[in-house]
């Protein structure tokens, strides 16, 4: 195990280097690629049983917009600082304060990472009916392919996230042929006339969708830092968690609702493609699967960072396996819905400090100087998270879209709090 953690990008600590950056396409290829994964084909076949077509396209237009929008300025930090979130966080809430920040995302991504290994176990499952004959518990399949994408994840992580890159362009293309071949005995007017079960599921829905991207949009700076300006942080955001994503719910769409079935591998075996289908499947829930736990022992070894990362990583693996072994899949919509609501005051903070505050000195000069805790942001956090739970609760909204509301609301709060206890490290001048 000694060299396990030459696997692992020790960039995250660091700043990027201007010859390290990267066009906005690019970026945006690493979003949309991150887009397609086995939950956001199961959220808009879930949408579209509720909705038809035509309320899940809207759904996603708007979800997909309100995204794109909020990525667009976390996008800008990240690429103005060139530092990771994680450090980023370090600036804003204090070196020890910062920890709790990172503990909560790290508990999110570890959901991730169990919701997905859930929907393997569930998709190997159907495979190995429709392969074998067989039906081996869904939890030992589960069990069996987390413990692949933890060997992944510790030994060979960046060569399959390079091929994972490579693979975008060719999953694209195979989700556009099954999309196709499921209008083959079926008119498309007849697919945009299939009316949903539940109209009322509209607001629940952008809820869903905008929780399945939340996390990335907070996390953004870990991948804008690497852009090389302000219109390639755009274009980023447009690509990726704009055109990206509404690509990834409704290309699933057609299928689902032809044959009737939410379960992509069950909908394209029922298309007759079972062996392209397991592969392309597979590879790409393997592949995302490995970068969630990647991003979920990153969050973790800030907290933890005597301990080695191969360590965490095995660790996380297996507290995620369990969860899913356990059926967190069965709230996956509550899961989502939740996350659009406790996640995005992290970025209202952060967001508000660099442009209100103008607070856009990043050197990592000023590491040392920088208070265990900042009070203000820390109590604007735990203030913003609570009234917005509580209007998610009580069904209360200020736009309609509880995500939404959560970084309005946590904007005020900030400001209102950083009046009452004001930073004790000034960073308005921008120094590199």
């Amino acid at each position: 195990m000694s060299n396990v953690t030459d696997h692992f990008d020790e960039s995250a600590r660091t700043a990027v280097r201007d010859d390290e950056t990267v066009s906005g396409w690019s970026v945006g290829v690493v979003l949309f690629g991150i887009c397609l994964t086995l939950p956001t084909l199961y959220t808009g076949a879930i949408t579209s049983q509720n909705l038809g077509f035509v309320g899940t396209a809207q759904a996603v237009g708007l979800a997909s917009l309100v995204l794109a929008i909020m990525s667009i300025p976390a996008a800008i930090v990240g690429a103005q600082t060139r530092l990771s979130s994680y450090l980023i966080y370090q600036f804003v809430f204090g070196k020890k304060g910062s920890d709790f920040v990172n503990g909560l995302l790290g508990l999110t991504l570890l959901g991730w990472f169990a919701v997905t290994a859930g929907f393997f176990g569930e998709t190997l499952h159907i495979a190995f009916q429709e392969f074998f004959g067989a039906s081996p518990p869904i939890w030992l399949l589960t069990l069996v392919s987390s413990a692949l994408v933890i060997a992944t994840t510790i030994f060979g992580f960046k060569a399959i996230d390079r091929l994972a890159l490579f693979a975008v362009p060719l999953l694209i293309l195979f989700f556009i042929f099954v999309s196709n071949l499921s209008l083959g005995e079926t008119e498309f007017s007849e697919v945009l006339a299939m009316e949903g079960a539940n109209p009322e599921y509209f607001t629940t829905a952008v809820s869903t969708i905008i929780g399945s991207l939340i996390v990335g949009v907070v996390l953004m700076p870990d991948l804008s830092r690497y852009a090389r300006s302000t219109k390639d942080c755009i274009t980023a955001s447009i690509l990726g968690n704009g055109i990206g994503n509404s690509f990834s719910m409704m290309i699933g769409v057609i299928p689902a609702m032809v044959t009737g079935l939410l379960d992509p591998m069950a909908y394209m075996i029922a298309l007759g493609l079972v062996a392209s289908a397991f592969v392309i499947l597979v590879f790409a829930t393997w592949t995302t699967n490995a970068v969630n736990l990647y991003s979920t022992t990153l969050a973790v070894a800030v907290i933890k960072a005597k301990i080695p990362e191969w360590k965490l990583a095995i660790t996380c693996g297996v507290v995620g396996t369990s969860l899913a072994m356990i059926g967190i899949t069965e709230y996956f919509v509550e899961f989502l819905e939740w996350l659009g609501v406790i996640v995005p005051p992290v970025a209202g903070i952060y967001l508000t400090d660099y442009f209100f505050l103008k607070q856009k000195n990043y050197s990592l000069s000023l590491s040392d100087k920088l208070p265990d805790y900042d009070r203000a942001a820390l109590v604007a956090w735990v203030v913003a998270t609570i009234i917005s739970a509580a209007l998610f609760v009580t069904e209360f909204s200020l736009s309609t879209i509880p995500s939404l509301d959560a970084l309005l609301i946590t904007i005020p709060i900030y400001l209102f709090c950083r009046r009452q206890w004001p930073t004790l490290l000034p960073r308005n001048e921008v120094r590199r």
